[in-house]
């Protein structure tokens, strides 16, 4: 085995690989034994043929193929022992030729940060008292959650509900059609196309609609953009929004412990003053780590933005499958393939890994630790949100699985590691960081308890 060591540059090795007759035969031969029981050789018993005889039938090439994944995998392990390299990421592989077997790696190296001066950056929280039109905001979106639709006889308004059947005609293809669908017109209203729900205002039940409204120049499917869409338009029925009045009765239907309407206010008001002090303290963070990862030297492999930008694509594509929409289709409709999307995730993926590099860097230096009770406490949090119960056998491994736990403690030492920058910036004293327990987990408060203020 012949080893080329390029020069180091941006985190990352180069090794070119030429492999020797007397590496590759080992793998030859094991390949010759897979493939001689698979194949029917006139003359001889299966599995019986000679390595020659079925290399003269199927031709060495196969045989090389048929090693090639395993004598590459061995190859490169063998050469990064050798270079005595400890690569961070799993090596790049590209093979270059097949004979003589020649293989190009580049080996990602540990990021290196060198992180710049933060213990004399000093900034104070910024917290916005909670406003009247905040509190007013709340009530009148919970009125609306209690609000009743009731039938009238006359023209449509905007704000109504109406149930319509609607389709829309581009050029003679069918572009929209839905029987019986509930829809609400209002100026901010844009679907299915902005002017639609002017087209619908005024028309009266049983009506049968004919207008037509342009697509926008800057639609994001580019094959209908600044054509026309002639819809028609039946009108089923017209409903007309009434929202309770706010009185101690109103605070009743809410939920339960809310006896009257000053109580119902009085925990709106909390859980705003919580949600703000929070916000604030985020702010706090943000503009603490900018201003320390702008100053922060920081390298790393270019093969960790490529990954991190395919990360980023597939949590796109599982966005999209969960809302059952084909990967294809929605490229199409954006007028972008995918490697036009990956390039604009490029700099979110850079500024992603930046962060979570200067992040994971001042953990170090600061020396946080994440004990086990405290994975496990915020673990039995997300159990008790959940509400499922221990008979879930799926759920059950979800939460014995050695990845939550990973993911929790980075997420765990993640807060305490912002919360440790925010006292410092703010010039107070560090002491012991908080446990998990003192505030609120982030998975709890996401998916547990009714939380009125955070519905806004």
């Amino acid at each position: 085995m012949k080893i080329t060591r390029g020069e180091t540059q941006s985190r990352q090795v180069v090794l070119d690989i030429e492999l020797d007759a007397s590496d590759v035969e080992p793998y030859l031969d094991r390949a010759y034994r897979r493939v001689v029981t698979k194949v029917r050789v006139p003359g001889f018993r299966p599995g019986k043929a000679p390595r020659a005889i079925v290399e003269s039938m199927l031709g060495k090439e196969h045989l090389l193929h048929e090693a090639l994944e395993s004598l590459v995998n061995d190859s490169v392990d063998k050469a990064v022992e050798s270079e005595q390299i400890e690569p961070y990421l799993s090596p790049a592989v590209d093979i270059t030729e097949i004979d003589p077997v020649s293989i190009k790696a580049v080996i990602a190296l540990e990021p290196k940060v060198e992180l710049g001066e933060y213990q004399n950056l000093h900034l104070e929280i910024e917290t916005i008292p909670v406003g009247e039109d905040q509190l007013d905001q709340v009530l009148e979106r919970l009125r609306d959650e209690q609000a009743i639709w009731e039938p009238v006889e006359r023209p449509v308004q905007f704000g109504d509900l109406v149930n319509i059947d609607v389709e829309g005609i581009i050029e003679g293809k069918q572009f929209l059609n839905n029987n019986g669908i509930q829809y609400i017109p209002s100026m901010e209203n844009e679907l299915p196309l902005p002017g639609f729900s002017v087209g619908v205002e005024g028309a009266k039940k049983d009506d049968n609609l004919n207008f037509t409204v342009k697509v926008p120049e800057d639609h994001s499917d580019a094959t209908i953009a600044g054509q026309d869409c002639r819809f028609q338009v039946t009108i089923h029925d017209i409903k007309e929004k009434h929202s309770p009045e706010l009185d101690d009765e109103f605070a009743k239907g809410v939920g339960p412990g809310y006896e009257s309407l000053e109580a119902l206010k009085d925990f709106v008001l909390e859980d705003l003053t919580r949600a703000m002090e929070q916000q604030a303290l985020n702010d706090l963070y943000e503009r603490a780590l900018q201003p320390l990862t702008e100053s922060s030297t920081i390298e790393y492999p270019e093969m960790m933005i490529d990954r991190e930008v395919d990360h980023m694509w597939q949590d796109q594509v599982r966005t999209l499958q969960m809302r059952r929409m084909d990967v294809d289709t929605y490229l199409q409709q954006i007028g972008k393939n995918e490697d036009v999307i990956k390039e604009e995730l490029r700099p979110d993926a850079v500024q992603r890994l930046d962060r979570m590099l200067v992040l994971r860097q001042l953990s170090d230096e600061e020396k946080i630790t994440v004990e086990s009770d405290e994975i496990d406490e915020s673990i039995q949090e997300m159990r008790s949100a959940s509400g499922q119960d221990n008979s879930n056998e799926e759920l059950e491994r979800f939460y014995l699985s050695d990845s939550l736990r990973s993911s929790v403690e980075s997420s765990i030492r993640t807060r305490k590691t912002l919360e440790r920058l925010g006292d410092i910036v703010q010039n107070e004293a560090v002491g012991d960081v908080p446990s998990a327990s003192d505030e609120p987990n982030k998975q709890q408060e996401e998916a547990g308890g009714t939380k009125v203020a955070e519905q806004s």
